[in-house]
């Protein structure tokens, strides 16, 4: 299977977040999880497009997200995320996109001492030097799973857009495939810790240092952390109620 990172212009939208602590509701959960982590990797993955901006302010169609990230207790900093792209509104139609653009490779594509590059191996090599171990686990891990990336792609597989593409592949996978739910939820949960937050907390601080002309990049860093952690948590629970 190919792991397509590519900006979408619709917003998922999930339509649960039941407690996952049966099969049935495992099930229904694992719907809005992978929803949510898809939709991480696509705007984490690329610039987005002009469509794609006009589309969340002319249809809203982050509204049905943010009222799921209500539900996880995440309001704050989905409210962050709204109230960033609402503001793009206020800028001339023709500036929207250009502007994130802008500050798209302000955090993500200059080096290291004046970004917050979106690879592991930045947080997690001493040297700050990117393809480093992080890379090659992540590439191995992708080969053990039959995965590899999009050609289309151009970047190491580290990048934070991989993590959240395997996350959501792997839910729908184990979903599908109905694997037992305390294996699935145990392995997810030891990824989610070892793999992702062992460097997305790094990786957030940095986003919020950099200086840019809209705040939507810094407060999806922000959500991003705290989703992986509110999953993280959620999965915990699972284990811990067997």
């Amino acid at each position: 299977m190919t792991i397509t990172t590519a900006s979408t212009t619709e917003s998922p939208t999930p339509t649960t977040t039941a407690p996952m602590t049966t099969a049935q509701q495992w099930q229904e959960a694992n719907l809005a999880r992978s929803a949510l982590y898809r939709w991480f990797a696509d705007v984490f993955a690329l610039e987005l497009t002009a469509a794609t901006v006009e589309n969340w302010l002319a249809e809203r169609t982050y509204d049905p997200i943010h009222e799921v990230f209500i539900s996880l207790d995440l309001q704050s900093c989905s409210a962050r995320v709204k109230d960033a792209i609402e503001a793009l509104g206020k800028l001339p139609k023709s500036e929207r996109a250009l502007e994130l653009a802008a500050d798209f490779a302000q955090i993500f594509l200059l080096s290291g001492d004046e970004s917050a590059p979106p690879y592991a191996s930045y947080y997690l090599s001493s040297d700050k030097h990117l393809y480093g171990e992080p890379t090659q686990q992540m590439r191995q891990f992708l080969q053990s799973q039959q995965l590899s990336l999009h050609t289309e792609f151009r970047e190491p597989d580290d990048h934070l857009s991989v993590y959240f593409m395997v996350m959501s592949l792997w839910i729908e996978s184990s979903s599908a495939q109905n694997q037992e739910m305390i294996s699935s939820a145990d392995q997810q949960l030891s990824f989610l810790d070892n793999a992702f937050m062992s460097w997305l907390p790094k990786f957030n601080a940095r986003c919020q240092q950099i200086k840019v002309q809209t705040d939507f990049y810094p407060a999806l860093a922000a959500l991003a952390e705290q989703f992986v952690l509110a999953d993280s948590q959620a999965l915990a629970a699972v284990i811990a109620e067997a």
